[in-house]
């Protein structure tokens, strides 16, 4: 798999998205024999929604809901073999056990395709997020739906993305 995808416009790509996107399918390659993983194809579950603006306007409504850009997540790989245009989390507090995680797809220059999970905070149990025990993607995309809802961030649903 390449380490860029070309679909996305280079300016609009994060540094620390482009970092990742070169460097984690190579620790990938490393760790998928030991049993371990760097990279994951995204589960079309996951879909909270579509958002019909472009991704730097959406990473400022995501500041606004208080979640974070986060470079330790791994690499996500749509099905169609898009990768992720950033991974953010939302979390309590600094030490919550939990964390919303947001993962990004850029399709069309101006749509964001999101996706959300439940899942441990890496932070406070590392090794229970890493082996997703705990994983609930139903109370995240719900919990994602209606923080955009709240935030006025209008999406629509497509049953043929994900």
């Amino acid at each position: 798999m390449a380490p860029t995808d070309e679909r996305d416009d280079a300016d609009t790509i994060d540094l620390t998205t482009r970092v990742r996107r070169r460097v984690l399918p190579t620790l990938h390659r490393i760790k998928e024999p030991l049993g371990g993983f760097a990279q994951c194809i995204q589960h079309p579950d996951e879909y909270v929604g579509t958002i019909q603006y472009g991704l730097e306007e959406f990473r400022s409504d995501l500041d606004t809901m208080s979640f974070a850009p986060e470079p330790i997540a791994s690499l996500k790989v749509h099905r169609d073999g898009r990768l992720s245009a950033g991974s953010w989390v939302r979390r309590r507090s600094p030490l919550a056990s939990w964390q919303l995680h947001v993962a990004l797809f850029t399709d069309d220059p101006g749509t964001v395709e999101v996706f959300a999970h439940r899942e441990y905070s890496w932070l406070r149990h590392p090794y229970r997020h890493y082996r997703g025990v705990g994983w609930d993607t139903n109370s995240g995309v719900e919990r994602m739906r209606s923080l955009l809802s709240d935030h006025d961030v209008a999406f629509r649903i497509d049953g043929s993305r994900g």
